[in-house]
């Protein structure tokens, strides 16, 4: 089977349970190959004697502010406006069978 051959997306798709159309499929053609070409491209680069990163800039940034606690509700509070309260939880239908 050809890499990127309509089979392949047919079955894909089939797999995911959804349907393509021909059309997706040629769109999503494009853009398999397209990020491939990527890929190899990346891996064309000489990384050797590159140390390899933690983050993507040399010194960390820094920006999540301290968390600060400023006003708290208690429970009750909490809770008042709920419409069915059981053992101090807000009680929800069930929704999965």
């Amino acid at each position: 089977m050809e890499k990127f051959s309509n089979e392949y997306f047919k079955k894909l798709a089939n797999d995911l349970k959804f349907d393509l159309s021909d059309e997706e499929i040629e769109a999503l053609k494009k853009d398999f190959i397209a990020l491939e070409q990527q890929v190899e491209l990346f891996d064309s680069i000489d990384t050797a004697g590159v140390e390899a990163m933690v983050y993507p800039f040399e010194t960390p940034t820094v920006y999540v502010r301290e968390d600060v606690v400023e006003k708290v509700l208690d429970q009750k509070d909490a809770l008042k406006n709920a419409k069915d309260v059981r053992m101090g939880h807000v009680h929800v239908p069930k929704v999965v069978k």
